[in-house]
């Protein structure tokens, strides 16, 4: 019996979500507009390769031209992480990742948002 009970837990923790290690060659990777990757890279991204006073330079050249550009102020990019309609046309839920730099273009902030 606690082998059953093990077996189980198991596979229930094992079904979670998998983190990997940051990828440049994945990460602007999509289909149909889903970047398939990036939720499991961005907590590696932004512990191992992310850092505050890196220039805005070289975040591009690491992950890409950014996102949406609209309703966002002067000094801010973001990147889509995930976005999920369910079964909707409206987005119910989603991540992005922020960069707030300075007047000469250095990182001043960088966060994960979940809305």
């Amino acid at each position: 019996m606690k082998k059953l009970i093990f077996i189980c837990f198991y596979m229930l923790v094992a079904c979670g979500p998998k983190q990997m290690e940051f990828e440049q060659s994945k990460w602007n990777k999509s289909f149909d507009g889903y970047y398939e990757y990036r939720e499991n890279m961005v907590q590696d991204l932004m512990e191992n390769h992310l850092e505050k006073g890196m220039k805005l330079k070289k975040v591009v050249e690491l992950l890409g031209e950014p996102g949406n550009y609209q309703n966002k102020k002067e000094n801010e990019i973001t990147y889509e992480i995930m976005v999920d309609y369910g079964w909707n046309i409206d987005p119910m839920e989603g991540k992005e990742l922020y960069f707030e730099f300075d007047k000469d273009s250095i990182v001043t902030d960088f966060r994960l948002e979940h809305w």
